[in-house]
């Protein structure tokens, strides 16, 4: 029977490190104390691990740039600050790498265009399903590519429990006797007569929104939904026409914190008391949501753990290394505040 070859994980965890440590006790050992070295070389010497020559062959061959694919505008992207959070993890990954980020978004309404013209050693990719047309041009091309916040089955991917998250939302909301809850969507409709998933993400949240209107005995209406660009001006320009409606909402339930927090700065400056006369959930929990008054209720994601995990996944692909986990979940947590 052939042998089972020990992993850089199985080092990483029996040396108390993580597999970036162990990576640079092989490669760049001057990074680390020398007492975390000796540790590490010996567990991997108690385990048998040896480095891939052929993986540090690749590397050293490397362009020694990854990218971010989003199809979101880059004026969009640096204007969030989930990209910020996100950019952050994935960052500190590559300084340990001493690898650069590049940020990559559609040229001419093409992502696959984009993608083709970046000199990159891999891409993540955020916010798109792994059957979507501009990802099937990665397949081709055989560039290594991590799917974040999108639905993945070849490709390895890392996502939160979007569903969970939104059902604790959505269910916080109808416990306090809300019935009249608008949803603020990504730019895409989700409704029910629109069956093409691109926006995998968005898909989950709604169907933990729905859930939950299930289970509190409540109907669901598509009128509900209200399709919002991730920003705070779009924000702030929902609540001005929901506010306008003969049957305004009682609540709003973004799915991205700075759609909420432009709904509620858009309240606030209204008169529009809050949570009084209207109660307003996020999803993120970006740092800038405990910030605003009053602070804003809102689903708590790891983003900056998101970013790091999916950089250590494709550099595993760049050095022709099969990640230990293919398909990641993390978890979401609703937070508190008092925007409800």
């Amino acid at each position: 029977m052939k042998p089972t070859k020990v992993r850089i994980e199985a080092v990483a965890q029996k040396a108390g490190v993580s597999p970036t440590a162990v990576s640079f006790a092989f490669n760049n050992p001057h990074r680390l104390n020398p007492q975390t070295v000796v540790r590490i070389l010996d567990a991997a010497r108690d385990l048998g691990y040896t480095p891939n020559p052929h993986a540090r062959a690749l590397l050293a061959k490397s362009i020694g740039v990854i990218g971010i694919l989003t199809p979101q505008s880059l004026a969009s992207i640096f204007a969030n600050p989930f990209f910020a959070a996100f950019h952050e993890g994935a960052g500190s990954v590559c300084d340990q790498h001493n690898l650069s980020l590049l940020t990559i978004s559609s040229v001419s309404g093409s992502l696959a265009q984009a993608s083709a013209n970046a000199p990159v050693d891999g891409l993540i990719v955020v916010g798109l399903d792994e059957p979507h047309p501009e990802i099937e041009v990665l397949h081709r091309r055989k560039m290594p590519f991590v799917i974040v916040d999108g639905d993945a089955t070849v490709a390895p991917s890392v996502n939160v429990d979007d569903e969970a998250g939104a059902y604790a939302a959505a269910a916080f909301l109808l416990e306090r006797g809300h019935r009249e809850i608008a949803c603020l969507t990504f730019e895409r409709d989700y409704s029910a007569t629109h069956h093409e998933k691109v926006y995998g993400v968005g898909q989950r949240r709604l169907e933990g929104i729905k859930r939950a209107f299930r289970d509190f005995g409540q109907t669901w209406q598509d009128d509900n939904l209200f399709p919002t660009v991730a920003s705070i001006a779009a924000g702030e320009e929902a609540f001005h026409k929901l506010w306008q409606q003969a049957n305004r909402p009682t609540a709003v339930l973004a799915m991205a914190d700075i759609i909420a927090i432009g709904v509620l700065q858009a309240a606030v400056a209204s008169g529009v008391r809050v949570p009084d006369d209207l109660a307003i959930i996020g999803f993120d929990d970006i740092p800038h949501a405990a910030w605003t008054t009053p602070p804003l209720t809102t689903v708590h994601q790891p983003i900056m753990d998101k970013g790091e995990i999916a950089m250590q996944q494709l550099l595993s692909l760049i050095a022709s290394e099969i990640p230990a986990e293919l398909n990641i979940q993390l978890p979401t947590t609703l937070i508190i505040r008092q925007s409800v």
